[in-house]
């Protein structure tokens, strides 16, 4: 004869609004023990999924390139300028995304389960307008919108159809990182991880598939690079939801709840994701005139640049993990009341990001002639410029993970108005402003360019940590 669990009886004889708090939190299955684990124990529960996805993420974005590239030169700009259109979409959605994370969190941590399906539910509608309006409107417009950002012809032809599949794996993605937002919220980095495991190894297959014909596919060159993006964001949203509710976790049961819209949760989500979204596109726009700077100097540093930024996002995935951690683990600790455990959690996941991201800057630092090397070894130029400004990005990683976490940790408690205002204006005042400075009027090329943003990620650092520590973030009611 089996033995009931005290706390499954207790379940069956209580609703959420007849038990209390710590009744609540301790009777539904948490991924995240804020009680009797360690602070150390959540952060790294958190953190090493979310790295090893965006590493593989960082590998596959690199594989991807090299195969676009043997398309030709048209192919990979018909590509890049595509995704620009594309990236302003997801600027727009992460309102959704921020919000989603934030509020989860926060009413998980206080036990309020339902809420926090009902936000996912919430969410899961406005992601799938977002979505759909995504596509219509970057089917409609590529042509007209390669060609306003200069594009040649041959590139507007190959980037068009691109586009077609872009705009529709924007629909399935932006459900599927609704999900991932919510779990991550919840406190669960692994579904999410497997999710995105998945999405970028069905991604390499389909491109090596499709863009150059192989296993017995048509060579559909950057068409094939759009479907093969867009079927593996399909999979990914299938299996994401399959997993969310098959899984055991506290918004599996989202699903049986209501769709309708609902204005209080609507709002909670809105507060803190329309600034959320503000700040990424204040900092899209800031990047779009600093990276038309950089090419400003040639051929050869605008490749040193591209390259130097996907060797330098290997170590940058670091320091987003820990700030994505700060993110749910301070949201949590806010919703269970406890604030200074909130606070404590932030201090400790900059420590450790600025450690980790400290030994990364030393290997970048050493190895980088190396390493791009193997992108561009018949060009001593490219090769000199991009070791040059890699090693000056190392000595800043410290800096960029402390960065990730004192943003994060203002987000996950709702205080993304102050983090759109100072990335806005450091962005846009001293990146942009410095990059003209160094580059156009000092004469100090492609280095003078990453000073400026590694100027600007620093003022920002301090001021994210100003606003930190003052504690008004633990205020919000979300």
């Amino acid at each position: 004869m089996n033995e009931s669990d005290p706390i499954d009886e207790l379940m069956d004889h209580a609703s959420d609004e007849d038990l209390s708090l710590s009744e609540r939190v301790r009777a539904r299955p948490r991924y995240l023990d804020l009680e009797n684990h360690t602070i150390e124990q959540n952060i790294w529960a958190l953190a090493v999924p979310l790295i090893a996805e965006r590493l593989l993420q960082a590998v596959v974005n690199a594989a991807d390139i090299a195969m676009v590239g043997r398309v030709g030169a048209a192919s990979v700009v018909a590509v890049g300028l595509s995704n620009q259109i594309s990236m302003i979409a997801t600027s727009f959605y992460d309102a959704i995304r921020v919000g989603t994370t934030s509020v989860v969190a926060r009413r998980i941590g206080a036990g309020q389960y339902d809420e926090a399906q009902q936000t996912l539910r919430q969410s899961l509608i406005i992601a799938a307008i977002l979505g759909m309006a995504a596509f219509i409107l970057i089917s409609a417009f590529a042509g007209p919108s390669l060609r306003l950002m200069g594009a040649e012809k041959d590139v507007i032809e190959q980037g068009i159809p691109y586009s077609y599949w872009k705009g529709l794996s924007m629909l399935f993605q932006f459900i599927t990182m609704t999900f991932t937002a919510a779990l991550r919220g919840a406190g669960n980095t692994r579904l999410p991880m497997f999710s995105g495991i998945l999405v970028n190894i069905t991604n390499l297959c389909g491109n090596y598939a499709l863009i150059s014909g192989n296993w017995g596919f048509p060579a559909m060159g950057t068409a094939g690079a759009g479907l093969a993006t867009a079927f593996a964001h399909f999979v990914g949203m299938v299996v994401v939801l399959a997993l969310a509710i098959k899984q055991p976790n506290p918004i599996s049961d989202f699903y049986k709840g209501s769709f309708r819209p609902h204005k209080d949760t609507l709002s909670s989500v809105m507060s803190i994701g329309l600034p959320a979204s503000g700040e990424r596109l204040t900092l899209r726009g800031a990047q779009l005139l600093y990276a038309r700077a950089i090419a400003g100097l040639g051929t050869n540093a605008y490749a040193a640049h591209q390259i130097a930024i996907r060797i330098e996002s290997m170590s940058l995935v670091i320091g987003f993990s820990f700030g994505a951690s700060a993110t749910t683990l301070v949201g949590q600790y806010l919703g269970f009341g406890n604030a200074e455990k909130a606070e404590e959690s932030a201090w400790k996941c900059q420590k450790l990001a600025s450690m980790a991201m400290g030994c990364a800057g030393v290997g970048l630092f050493l190895a980088a002639p190396y390493v791009v090397q193997l992108f561009t070894p018949d060009n001593p130029e490219v090769i000199r410029l991009g070791s040059t400004v890699l090693r000056i990005v190392a000595v800043a990683q410290p800096i960029m993970g402390m960065n990730h976490v004192f943003a994060g940790s203002l987000r996950g408690a709702g205080d993304t108005a102050w983090t759109m205002l100072i990335t806005g204006s450091s962005a846009w005042i001293v990146r942009v402003g410095l990059t003209y400075l160094f580059t156009g009027v000092l004469g100090l090329h492609l280095p003078g360019a990453w000073y400026a943003m590694v100027i600007d990620l620093a003022i920002r650092c301090l001021l994210f940590r100003w606003r930190f520590k003052t504690g008004k973030w633990k205020e919000i009611a979300v």
